[in-house]
């Protein structure tokens, strides 16, 4: 199985998204959403999705420079969706 665990989180500039989970939880909340994801379903495979990252500009460079930070940090993701829809 996988999960698409945080979807559409940052905006077009690059910046968090004001969605609520923002507003409530703080920048923290990616990493935890995968936290618990993972202690749900250990052997899910567990994915960042996002739309406008198919090219080279503010939003891809964020997105990209987000996922390494959490993965060094030990978030378990396992990669990024593109939605091109």
């Amino acid at each position: 199985y996988d999960w698409d665990v945080a979807n559409e989180a940052l905006d077009g500039d690059g910046k968090y998204r004001n969605s609520v989970f923002f507003r409530e939880l703080g920048e923290g909340f990616i990493a935890e959403a995968f936290q618990l994801a993972h202690q749900a379903d250990p052997d899910a495979k567990l994915y960042y999705n996002d739309f406008g990252i198919e090219g080279i500009g503010t939003k891809s460079t964020a997105t990209l420079e987000l996922v390494a930070e959490l993965v060094e940090s030990g978030v378990p993701i396992h990669g990024i969706g593109i939605q091109s829809h």
